[in-house]
């Protein structure tokens, strides 16, 4: 049944993933299941998945078909990791789209990680704001988008 498969969690980011999306009141994510949406959009757009060396736990993927939103993004990953295989999306290829998302999950988990320490001196919240931020940047960038042009216009 699709509701008994589960995401698992790489070990080795079980310190980062209980600092982000633990029980603590200043946790900067409101759950594991969004700490790992976030990971996998990070690690997609950064290109960047990983294998799980071992895992420690798991989430139930039935937390993240609650919200239509976090299925989509499973779903999507597959699609563009697949896209001549439409087939992706059949109900008995689950156990394949979830390993994906949890591969880009990973990557995203060790981008963050990466990121938390080369900002040491800055608080978690704003340094996974500039995170955000640089890639924001980037991907404007690339897209040769001048925003200034739009602040001009509006005279700011």
């Amino acid at each position: 049944m699709i509701l008994e498969q589960r995401i698992r969690r790489p070990a080795d980011k079980e310190e980062l993933i209980a600092r982000l999306a633990g029980e603590a009141p200043d946790a900067l994510f409101a759950s594991m299941r969004d700490l790992f949406v976030f990971a996998a959009a990070l690690g997609k757009a950064e290109g960047k998945k990983v294998p799980l060396p071992g895992t420690k736990g798991d989430i139930r993927l039935e937390l993240f078909q609650r919200d239509s939103g976090h299925e989509l993004l499973i779903q999507v990953l597959s699609v563009l990791e697949h896209e001549d295989d439409l087939e992706i999306l059949r109900d008995d290829r689950v156990a394949e789209r979830v390993a994906i998302f949890e591969q880009y999950a990973n990557g995203g988990l060790e981008i963050i990680q990466a990121h938390l320490n080369a900002n040491r001196l800055a608080r978690e919240d704003d340094a996974i704001q500039m995170l955000v931020n640089r890639h924001i940047e980037k991907h404007l960038a690339e897209n040769g988008i001048d925003l200034t042009r739009f602040a001009d216009e509006l005279g700011l």
